[in-house]
């Protein structure tokens, strides 16, 4: 995703004000190009509901911003050296004066959705008073994938029960994220939380998913292959990591299997993959013993994947 700005006329629905200084006045135009892209189902991962834009001075202080409800406005500013901040798919960002302030800002984790995630890029820029520049975003949320699961029961009484999976979910979810620093909340979704109708009321659609009662034989794997989002969890509060949660049945028993998901990047895929070789917890808030089941986790870029295998 790139915001690109160039030399153009004014655009609709633009916000701006201007401290001019040393320089030539230029206007320029920030867009940010749309993918048609889906990653799965209803989800667009690369979506723009609305833009802002940051230009500030050499000192920090800004020069011009301003908020669009599509994927493109127009700014008045000087030429000269600046740092470009863009936002996307945010709530609007008022009372920033200087550069210090924008990056002070927490983004809250409700303001993404199915249809858009939020995104920020910031880079520094010599304008002039023609050409264009691009301002590369990415998204705060980090994407936690379930690969697979394989049933490899060691006792022949489980061996002999059916596995059904359940559903998936992630605990210990920062609530707000930095738009520009790597920090996070204390204030965590999910953190602590044993009944599963909290679990999927605090959850959403984007921390909690059904698996459709898929069905694992013995000996087999099932190639599950959802996701969900969080803000990522770097550990730096209490030492709490993010898990994922895999809610199964096993015979009659519900059972959960939690995999720690190591610290977290924001943009990167986390990718899940599951062994049971011995029913899971009885809460979801109770890791499982290592002995009980293997995971594999692996960590990417979001074009790539981040690999977490482990069998439990």
């Amino acid at each position: 995703m790139l915001a690109a700005l160039a030399c153009c006329a004014c655009s609709k629905g633009v916000e701006n004000y201007s401290s001019e200084k040393d320089g030539e006045v230029v206007e320029l135009s920030f867009s940010v190009p749309v993918k048609a892209t889906k990653a799965s189902g209803n989800v667009t991962e690369d979506a723009i509901e609305s833009l802002q834009v940051f230009v500030f001075g050499k000192d920090g202080q800004v020069q011009s911003s301003g908020i669009a409800e599509e994927n493109s406005l127009t700014l008045t500013c000087t030429t000269g050296e600046k740092q470009i901040a863009a936002v996307v798919n945010a709530e609007a960002l008022n009372g920033v004066n200087t550069l210090e302030q924008l990056k002070a800002k927490m983004s809250d984790f409700g303001d993404n959705t199915l249809d858009g995630f939020v995104m920020s890029g910031l880079k520094p820029e010599t304008l002039s008073a023609s050409g264009s520049v691009t301002v590369p975003v990415s998204r705060l949320v980090s994407k936690v994938k379930l690969s697979s699961v394989t049933n490899s029961f060691r006792l022949s009484q489980h061996q002999a029960m059916e596995f059904e999976l359940m559903s998936m979910f992630l605990t210990n979810a920062p609530q707000q994220t930095g738009y520009f620093n790597a920090t996070q909340s204390s204030q965590m979704i999910n953190d602590g939380t044993t009944d599963i109708d909290d679990i999927v009321a605090a959850s959403g659609d984007l921390l909690y998913d059904e698996l459709g009662d898929v069905v694992v034989a013995m000996g087999k794997t099932a190639e599950v292959n959802n996701f969900l989002y969080c803000y990522p969890n770097m550990k730096s509060v209490a030492g709490k990591p993010a898990y994922l949660v895999v809610q199964t049945r096993l015979g009659d028993g519900i059972y959960y299997y939690s995999v720690e998901l190591p610290k977290m990047e924001s943009n990167k895929c986390y990718n899940v993959s599951l062994t049971v070789t011995m029913p899971g917890s009885l809460t979801p808030d109770v890791p499982v013993k290592k002995e009980d089941a293997v995971f594999s986790v692996s960590v990417t870029e979001w074009a790539g994947n981040v690999e977490v295998n482990e069998t439990i």
